[in-house]
């Protein structure tokens, strides 16, 4: 029974993790066009500009037979919020 709990409120995390995920993608992509139809003026620079939050340049383990690299870089602006809100909301209420 409880084991039964815990797989359901897994799930539950990777769907919500999935569900912020996408909304972020298209929020950005809805924010880009919007961007791309009002070119020049403030409404470009509202939804195109943001933060860039990561690793940059990424972390390198040299073991001399083979590299890794470690990085990733997330870039957060108006429209993912607003995306990430949305899905969020959607998520609650389903």
């Amino acid at each position: 029974m409880k084991g039964d709990r815990l797989a359901k409120r897994d799930g539950s995390v990777v769907a919500l993790l999935v569900i912020l995920i996408l909304g972020a993608l298209i929020g950005t992509v809805i924010g880009e066009v919007i961007a791309v139809m009002a070119p020049g003026g403030i409404v470009e620079t509202i939804f195109s500009k943001g933060i860039s939050p990561g690793l940059s340049p990424p972390a390198t383990l040299d073991l001399k037979v083979l590299s890794i690299s470690f990085g990733f870089n997330v870039k957060i602006n108006l429209s993912s919020l607003l995306g990430i809100g949305v899905a969020l909301l959607l998520y609650r209420k389903v």
